[in-house]
């Protein structure tokens, strides 16, 4: 073997190894994006799960009398939202919710911290607003992350991790009917 055939073989090599090395970093790169996808759409089907789960309790404490209608003056006041004396941390209505942490944990076993905020609000020209007076209408914030150190739900900043949270907003209404 000549030195020419010598270089063009090493050549070769090393475009071999730069083409290995390539396709290792594309799959990784790959791989760490299922996981990241992954881990967000597990965090959005416990948020659905949890808005399904609302939809089950009454609006308000008063509402459980479903013979007589209700006056925007019966409910619970923008400052009593929260567990009432005599739940006993058992929710029974909407309002329950108002600064409650749900642990939860996904399939694939990661914890995730779901926060729940309530408020009242008002639907005005399609636009809704925090409203401090008792109103018809309740939102419900929703807010998810996991407990992971580093996170598993994130976005990059630099080369570093910032956790995300997954937030979600439910306006309810209540509806009576003769």
């Amino acid at each position: 073997m000549n030195t020419g055939q010598t270089l063009l073989t090493m050549g070769a090599l090393m475009l071999i190894c730069i083409i290995i090395l390539n396709f290792n970093v594309t799959s990784n790169n790959i791989g760490t994006s299922l996981d990241f996808n992954r881990f967000r759409l597990e965090g959005l089907s416990i948020l659905t799960s949890h808005i399904e789960q609302l939809s089950q309790y009454y609006f308000d404490e008063v509402s459980t009398d479903t013979i007589n209608e209700k006056r925007v003056n019966n409910f619970s006041q923008d400052h009593q939202l929260g567990f009432d004396n005599g739940d006993n941390n058992v929710i029974d209505d909407i309002d329950d919710f108002h600064g409650l942490t749900v642990v939860d944990t996904g399939m694939s076993g990661v914890i995730y911290n779901v926060n729940f905020e309530v408020d009242y609000v008002n639907l005005q020209s399609g636009i809704i607003t925090h409203s401090g007076n008792r109103e018809y209408h309740k939102r419900v914030s929703l807010s998810v992350s996991d407990a992971f150190d580093p996170p598993l739900v994130y976005s990059m900043s630099g080369s570093n991790r910032v956790r995300d949270t997954l937030k979600v907003e439910v306006v309810i209404s209540y509806w009576f009917f003769n």
